[in-house]
């Protein structure tokens, strides 16, 4: 009955997730976030304690190995579960730019335990291959690991949605998380049957090897994205792109922008930049122009902080190019301050 549940869960999400999101559906994604993480939570749970009974009564080792790794999983949907609703703090006093890097944090948390899942895999396979194993209940062993990559698969796909839709690394950790214990269950199902078949005992352990490998490969993938947001690393470059587009479209309104710095922090993009305008130009002219650009990056890039810092050309030219890192961005085409 859970189970069903939780694929009921995905299917009615499924439409919601495929529509354009906006920024200001912030209180919503918060929404969403949190019901995903408690729906991988749930889900998880009921298969880790199915998954371990029906290993015990099928004496299927590789049913058991799934439900301990499916243990491993359920940590880490808890652990996406608290980083998701601590992430979506607002800021305090003591946390100025938000509560961001958790996720980030718990992110890199997830992918060393995504690590753990895929040595346990490996090692129990390499035992198996060595020992060799009996199954007593092929049938039902192969029924579970059915389900299990059914369940696993459906709750992945809706998390990878949740998770692109409002840049939650937690989610997509615990999405990743989920899709390689459901690639261990595929690989378990397929090897009992042609254990059934041939009676090659030795093809379930050689394909559950394989799977460990694809999770460390995901594991390496999730630890990296979540080292560059907790190091500041900029921006992706075609997210960039599209800022410069935004300064582009404006361009007939100052001299050059400079300076531009961005970072993530969890589903957070910061943004500031310094912009040189005309010697007459007003503030109130001034004060248009930069809400007119911050709209427009918002507008492109959802939960960004934009700060603008203007300074007039005059000034610009006494102090000359700030940046050691970088040339000054001269909007299409523009040279220095003409």
């Amino acid at each position: 009955m859970t189970l069903q549940l939780a694929l009921s869960e995905v299917k009615m999400n499924d439409v919601f997730l495929h529509q354009p999101f906006q920024g200001s559906e912030l209180g919503l994604a918060q929404k969403v976030e949190q019901r995903a993480a408690a729906l991988s939570v749930v889900a998880t749970a009921a298969l880790t304690a199915t998954e371990i009974l029906v290993g015990i009564f099928s004496g299927a080792v590789s049913v058991l190995a799934n439900g301990v790794q499916s243990a491993l999983d359920l940590i880490a949907a808890l652990t996406a579960w608290f980083a998701v609703s601590q992430a979506s703090k607002p800021p305090d006093k003591s946390h100025r730019y938000g509560h961001g890097k958790f996720e980030s944090l718990l992110g890199a948390i997830q992918a060393l335990l995504i690590w753990a899942t895929a040595g346990f895999i490996a090692a129990d396979s390499f035992q198996k291959l060595v020992k060799g194993t009996t199954v007593d209940h092929p049938t039902i062993a192969m029924l579970m690991m059915g389900i299990s990559v059914v369940v696993d698969f459906s709750v992945a796909r809706y998390l990878f949605a949740v998770a692109k839709r409002f840049n939650s690394l937690a989610l997509e950790a615990d999405a990743w998380h989920l899709q390689a214990d459901g690639m261990a269950a595929l690989s378990v199902f397929f090897g009992l049957g042609i254990l059934n078949l041939t009676g090659w005992h030795f093809i379930d352990p050689l394909l559950a090897i394989f799977v460990s490998v694809l999770i460390v490969k995901a594991g390496f993938e999730i630890l990296k994205q979540a080292v560059a947001h907790l190091l500041d690393t900029a921006l992706p470059e075609e997210e960039e792109v599209l800022i410069d587009q935004v300064l582009n479209s404006h361009s007939h309104r100052f001299i050059n922008a400079h300076r531009l710095r961005t970072r993530q922090s969890g589903k957070h993009r910061y943004i500031d930049l310094h912009l040189v305008v005309r010697d007459e130009m007003t503030v109130d002219e001034a004060h248009k122009l930069c809400d007119d650009i911050e709209r427009d990056i918002c507008k492109v890039l959802p939960n960004a902080d934009v700060t603008i810092h203007v300074e007039s050309v005059s000034a610009f030219k006494e102090q000359g190019i700030e940046d050691s890192f970088e040339q000054t961005k001269s909007p299409q085409g523009k040279k220095g301050t003409e």
